[in-house]
């Protein structure tokens, strides 16, 4: 059993399936109303218990999305602890006869390496590509290491080794299809407990809101370890034999049970797939790049006839434009404060249409005339009158991007 102690057994039982309901039905986009529904019913009793019966200071307006780690979520992990021992009281009171869980830990093992196994891989296949962590934006290239949140700083620590990210998804996603085999169940878990302990690592002390998140699926891996503490303990501290494990299971073995297995790790498999594929063609390294793509250096900005000289305390001029987004374009001050636009390039007519994302009533076109390394637009922007040259900066030319790797190195290039 993957827990001894039935009580402790009954609680984790009770509280996993709260955490990874409505898995597997959200696999698919054609079940999505499970999950639908009891979001609709937290949504409402979340805040009502936060303001009624815990008496926090401020309403629970933010639910689960861009972050993790809400008071939303936080309030709801306890709503699922405290529903589940109250559970196991009424579990074990009602329970008088001895019971073995044999089929229902088979139940619970096959829950939580499915689970776990179809979140690394997602997981894992997402750094692969890599989208989860692509490689530094031109936003982060000219941002100053001390401007950067931690959270920040690990996006493009991690993001500036390709190689390294790749490795790391790779590890999760192999651990994640170890899970799917009983057989293999307990090599997978220990390939993803360090993955995941890394993982975690990074998110308490980098500031990633996916702290638990991330210590739920430790704990899971944990979990399937369980069962055979032992027998690694014999065999790595010991140095004894052990003897072969015999898996319990729910049904007999059958070819319709096995077809069904791995017919449901298959699609679990190509479901993640399918996901990374459209997620790389929207967003990622293969999406679609705006027309005038890159990072330009400004030269000489001139506005209202006045031309405005670099200095980094000057709040007029600007010192880059970014086109790196799809319908945007970012502007760098001469102070480096940050300015964005909606834009849309024409490229028949060579004109850009800016419009003020804080104001929809601001809307500009400008001229511009490129080549291959230059960038000179001109025109009126809001109420002024600009015109400036540039010159095409390459993610290459900064030296986090082209210092690469060496086998050899004569001193340490700690820069």
């Amino acid at each position: 059993m993957l827990i001894k102690n039935k009580i402790l057994f009954r609680f984790f039982f009770l509280l996993s399936c709260l955490l990874v309901f409505p898995f597997p039905f959200n696999l698919s986009e054609k079940f999505t109303w499970p999950d639908e529904v009891m979001q609709s019913i937290y949504h409402k009793l979340i805040p009502w218990i936060g303001k009624n019966i815990l008496s926090l200071e401020n309403d629970i307006t933010n639910f689960t999305g861009g972050s993790g780690d809400t008071t939303y979520d936080y309030v709801l992990l306890l709503f699922f602890v405290i529903i589940s021992a109250l559970a196991t009281l009424i579990w074990s009171i009602l329970e008088k006869n001895k019971v073995e869980y044999q089929n229902l830990n088979y139940i619970f093992e096959i829950v939580l390496s499915y689970f776990l196994g179809a979140v690394m891989i997602s997981y894992g296949l997402y750094k692969v590509v890599p989208l989860q962590f692509s490689e530094p934006s031109f936003f982060r290239l000219l941002q100053p290491y001390g401007s950067s949140s931690p959270m920040g700083l690990a996006w493009t620590f991690l993001g500036a080794s390709k190689g390294y990210v790749i490795f790391s998804g790779l590890a999760e996603t192999i651990g994640g299809i170890l899970l799917f085999h009983k057989k293999t169940r307990l090599l997978g878990s220990l390939i993803l407990v360090p993955v995941i302990v890394n993982v975690v690592a990074i998110n308490f002390f980098y500031d990633v809101p996916v702290k638990l998140f991330s210590s739920q699926l430790l704990v899971f891996a944990i979990l399937l370890i369980l069962p055979d503490f032992k027998r690694l303990k014999n065999v790595i501290l010991n140095t004894n034999g052990t003897v072969t494990t015999k898996y319990h299971s729910l049904f007999e073995r059958s070819k319709w049970k096995i077809t069904i297995k791995w017919l449901f790790f298959a699609y679990v498999l190509l479901s993640c797939v399918y996901d990374v594929y459209n997620t790389n063609k929207l967003y990622g390294p293969d999406s679609p790049k705006p027309p005038l793509y890159g990072l330009y250096e400004i030269s000489n900005f001139v506005i209202n006839k006045d031309t405005i000289p670099p200095h980094h305390k000057d709040t007029v001029g600007w010192r880059y434009l970014t086109i790196e987004r799809l319908e945007s374009i970012q502007i760098h001050r001469n102070d480096m404060k940050r300015r964005g636009y909606k834009s849309k390039i024409d490229t028949v007519h060579n004109k850009i249409m800016m419009e003020s994302f804080r104001d929809s009533t601001k809307k500009s076109i400008l001229n511009y005339l490129k080549t291959d390394s230059t960038l000179t637009i001109s025109g009126f922007l809001e109420k002024d009158t600009i015109y400036f040259e540039t010159k095409r900066v390459e993610k290459k030319d900064f030296l986090l991007m082209n210092r690469g790797f060496h086998w050899i190195n004569e001193r340490p290039f700690n820069r």
